[in-house]
Formats: structure tokens, C-alpha cells, sequence
């Protein structure tokens, strides 16, 4: 699809574009020329594609790690510069990248989808049958949802738009007042995610497995329903993801590798062709020119030399091999090697010396210490790094948006929270990503399993009983399994009412409420008659 998706998409880009003036720069509604498109059967497959155009590009500005804002704990405040703000959440909301890119590539994505759903809509039964109409409507309406959802997650109550505007001068259609976020789950993510639920395919041709499918509407709803306490749905939806087949792979520190892309875990992605130049979004990594014949570390940094670096708050949280903290008096942890008998998802989020690495040159050899970057805490990010080519910006990785182990996690926490838990379920959901790392780990005992120990007392299985125990460990799997992806770990805390706790422990900064939401960016509240900032955040 990689290669298909640009041709496409820069065609659409081209079309769409043409339909906007300047003051739609602002608030791209757009508009489409039905005398030219929605002519065809093949035009439906086109207008889906382009809906996820803007998915390639969440926010306006360095994307997923400065979409945790820096509040949740697992960075670091030293490293990349251009992040220091958002560490501290002392950014200006009149010109903050994050506030305005998450709102304006949000109603992008929500514009294009607009247009393209009522276009498909018109479309007469002699050119398109009713399936086919049905699961493109279906993928769009997928995608609108999919943004709706994350822009009341970051900003609260939002303007709400459901239809394309037709007359961009009028102020009825444009400067729409804030909508709560109940009427818009009610009004239109969750009608669009059930369509979807009931209209997607369960899979797609290998070469499209980026498109939306069955399981990815059922596992964004289970999110929803989790989200809004409706335990019994979330459960439902979540037991309907896996009838679709999915399957966690072994290595838990392969999931979002280059050549994992795809993979039967992986429930939604976004995919990106050769070429395909915008602003790199991952920033995790180490040393890449090891000098000489050596060649590169496949591994990324930014273009200006910058790193993002962990916290040591979250390096100290994963536990040692017989799962106990790091501060439980271990007879298995050694500080002077404490990368040594850890859960061995440790291994696969930082670089160590127990990592083979192949360069560009195909030298392969081990990690080494000297190439450390992070030397605050010593550990560079390896999850979700990625090599762009010398001196170039060539190559991208699947952004990964939903994976197998989040819907477990999520039914988990619905068991042990609905009015009569299910304990016995909650665990039984808990321990499916924890016994992947177990059972990696068995697998290779040379690295990960010292002498001593029995089988029985790596990783032991959760047993909670309580929703404070149910509460630790979905804090530790969600937060273990997720990091660097996505804002996974941002939404959780938010959900569980947490964020301010966790961002004033580990940062050491004073809390404001303010922070619970993103302000309004200051162009929607200059230009929308109908909207004023928060008064929170104040003018």
C-alpha cells in the first residue's frame, strides 16, 4: 500500500487544496467538485485513502513524544531543547506547536472525512453497490471518529462539525460554539465506530494492512467504552477483537520494528511510502556514525542532534526478572549492572550491551557503552528508534495507533472496575502481555534468567483481588508495554484521574488544574465569534 498511498494522496492533497481560500488555511473545511469526482465506483476507494492522509501527521510540530507533554514521568526534562516547555507544561498557549497541531491536523483529518463521506453518500446506486459504498463509508467514518475522540481527550469540549461547510463566508456554518464531550461521543464518535464495527472487513489484501478493519473499530470502541466506565461494552467489544485473529508475537521488543510492520499484534496503523518527506516523528536512539568502515547504527537521532532521554523515575520502574521493584531488596539486582536480570521488555526499550546490532555496512556486533548519549541516567531509548538513511529523510516506520496487548489491558481494567468485578478475568487479561515477557524470558535464559531461580518465580502472574492491586498492575503493564507510543500513557492518566499525582512526583513542579486540558488555540479563539479560551489559561 506504502507506495500506492502517496500517488494517491498527493493527487487528493492537490485536489482538496484547490477548493480552499485563505481563510480556510485557518479551518480547512473544503469543499468538492461533484461534477468531477464521485463519478466512479474506483473514486469511493480513492476518497477513503485520502481520509488517512492527515493521520501520517498527528500534530504540527515533532509529534509523539512531546504529545505526552512531558507530564507523565517518562522523560526526562533534560535532552531535546525544543521540549523543555512542554516538560514543565509552561508553553505558551498563544503559540505552542502542540496545542495548535494537535487541533488543526485534528480538523483537518475531520474536513477531509466530511467531504468525502457526504460525496460517497451521493453516489447512485447504478455506479456503486451498496457493500462497497458501505465499508469505504465505513473507513472514513472510522477515521473521523478516530480524531474526534483524540482531540475531547486532549482539549475537553470542542466545536463540533459533522457536515461538510458548503459556504465558507457564512458564519453560521464556520464559527461554531464548543459541544460537551458527552454529546459529541453520543452524537458522533460512537454511531461512526459501531457503522464501522458493522461495515469494515476483518482484514484486508497484505498490501493494504494499514486500512482500518473489523477489529480495529471493535478495539476503538473498547477504548471508548473504558473511557465513558461502560465496562460491560468494553468487554463485549474487546471479546469481538479477538475473534479477529490476532496474535501476539514472541519478542516483545520487536513490536515496532521496521520488519515487524504488519505483524499479526499490530490492529491499526499508519502507513508511509518511500519518499514520503515531513518532519521525522520519532526521536529516541543513540550514537549513529560509528566512524570508519563501521557504517551507521540502524537507530535515529534528531536533525539537529537533540534526544529525548527517559527518566530515571522510569528506568527504576521496570522490575527486576523475579518481579519485585528495584527497591524490594532483589537478590537479582546489582546497580553497577542493573540493565542485568530485569523484565525483559528493559532490554527492548533501552539500549545494552546485551544488544546485537547490524549497522549499515552489515558489521554486526554488540552495543556499546561508549556510544551512550543519555549520560544523566545511561540508557538510550532504543524502542521505536529508527534509521533515515545518510543524510537523507527517506525512510519512515508504521506509525503503530493500536496494538493486540492494548485491548487486553483495556478488558482487563473493565473486569476489575464494572459494578461487580470479575477478578479472575482481570487477571487472566493482565497476564497475557506479562506472559509474553515471561515466557521471552525462559526462552532465552543466558540473558535474561540468573542461576538460582526457578521458573515459577519469573515474572509471577498478577493476582489482584482488590481495584487498588488491579490499579498497580494495569499502572505497570499499560506503562512497560507502551512507552514511546503514541500517548498511550498520557490518556491513561488523565482516564484515571492520576495525571496531576504523577506529573507533580516525578517532575516536582507545582500542579494547575489548567493542565487536566489543553487551552483553545488563540487563532480559533480570535477568528470564532462563538468560542473564548478557557479561563483557566486566561487571554
Amino acid at each position: 500500500m506504502k507506495k500506492k498511498f502517496i500517488y494517491i494522496l498527493c493527487l487528493l492533497t492537490l485536489f482538496m487544496s484547490s477548493c480552499m481560500d485563505n481563510f480556510l488555511d485557518r479551518n480547512p473545511y473544503g469543499d468538492l467538485d461533484e461534477k468531477t469526482f464521485f463519478t466512479k465506483k474506483e473514486h469511493a476507494d480513492l476518497a477513503a485513502i485520502a481520509c488517512y492522509s492527515t493521520l501520517q501527521k498527528m500534530n504540527g510540530h515533532w509529534a509523539d513524544a512531546q504529545l505526552e507533554l512531558g507530564m507523565t514521568g517518562d522523560f526526562s526534562s533534560a535532552g531535546f531543547k525544543d521540549a523543555q516547555a512542554y516538560y514543565t507544561a509552561s508553553f505558551n498557549p498563544n503559540d505552542a506547536n502542540v496545542v495548535n497541531g494537535i487541533w488543526k491536523k485534528g480538523y483537518e483529518g475531520i474536513a477531509i472525512c466530511n467531504n468525502n463521506i457526504y460525496g460517497l453518500e451521493q453516489m447512485r446506486s447504478d455506479i456503486i453497490d451498496d457493500a462497497t459504498k458501505n465499508k469505504h463509508l465505513a473507513e472514513m467514518k472510522f477515521i473521523r471518529a478516530f480524531w474526534y475522540f483524540r482531540l475531547i481527550r486532549f482539549y475537553g469540549d470542542i466545536p463540533l462539525r459533522s457536515s461538510l461547510v458548503t459556504d465558507p463566508s457564512n458564519k453560521e456554518q464556520v464559527m461554531l460554539p464548543l459541544t460537551s464531550k458527552e454529546k459529541i461521543i453520543s452524537d458522533i464518535i460512537l454511531p461512526d465506530l459501531v457503522f464501522a464495527s458493522q461495515n469494515l472487513p476483518v482484514s484486508w489484501d497484505a498490501a493494504y494492512h494499514n486500512r482500518a478493519t473489523k477489529g480495529a473499530a471493535y478495539a476503538t470502541l473498547t477504548e471508548l467504552y473504558v473511557y465513558i466506565k461502560d465496562y460491560d461494552k468494553a468487554i463485549a467489544s474487546g471479546l469481538e477483537v479477538e475473534k479477529s485473529g490476532y496474535k501476539m508475537i514472541d519478542n516483545p521488543g520487536y513490536v515496532l520494528r521496521v520488519d515487524y510492520e504488519g505483524s499479526s499484534e499490530i490492529i491499526f496503523s499508519i502507513g508511509y511510502g518511500t519518499g514520503n518527506e515531513t518532519y521525522r516523528e520519532f526521536y529516541y536512539g543513540t550514537t549513529e556514525d560509528l566512524g570508519g568502515s563501521s557504517g551507521r547504527i540502524m537507530r535515529g537521532d534528531t536533525y539537529s542532534g537533540d534526544y529525548f532521554y527517559a527518566s530515571r523515575d522510569f528506568i527504576d520502574f521496570f522490575q527486576t526478572i523475579d518481579g519485585k521493584s528495584i527497591n524490594d531488596n532483589s537478590p537479582y539486582f546489582n546497580k553497577s549492572e542493573e540493565w542485568k536480570y530485569r523484565d525483559p521488555r528493559f532490554d527492548g526499550t533501552f539500549f545494552t550491551t546485551m544488544d546485537e546490532i547490524t549497522t549499515t555496512s552489515g558489521v554486526k556486533m554488540n552495543w556499546k557503552s561508549e556510544w551512550l548519549i543519555n549520560d544523566e541516567t545511561g540508557f538510550d531509548i532504543q524502542k521505536r528508534g529508527v534509521y533515515y538513511g545518510d543524510n537523507t529523510w527517506n525512510r519512515r516506520m508504521d506509525n503503530t495507533l493500536i496494538r493486540l496487548p492494548r485491548v487486553y489491558l483495556l478488558m482487563a481494567e473493565a473486569y476489575a472496575f464494572k459494578s461487580s468485578p470479575e477478578y479472575g478475568k482481570a487477571n487472566e487479561y493482565l497476564n497475557k502481555t506479562r506472559t509474553r515477557a515471561r515466557e521471552f524470558a525462559l526462552n532465552n535464559r543466558d540473558k535474561y534468567i540468573p542461576s538460582g531461580i526457578s521458573d515459577s518465580e519469573v515474572l509471577p502472574s498478577w493476582n489482584v483481588s482488590t481495584k487498588e492491586q488491579a490499579m498497580t498492575a494495569l499502572n505497570y503493564e499499560n506503562r512497560v508495554e507502551f512507552f514511546t507510543e503514541d500517548c498511550y500513557r498520557y490518556f491513561d492518566l488523565k482516564r484515571w484521574g492520576t495525571l496531576s499525582e504523577e506529573w507533580s512526583r516525578v517532575g516536582g513542579f507545582t500542579w494547575n488544574d489548567k493542565f487536566i486540558d489543553l487551552p483553545i488555540p488563540s487563532n480559533e479563539v480570535s477568528n470564532n465569534d462563538n468560542i473564548s479560551q478557557k479561563q483557566s489559561w486566561g487571554n
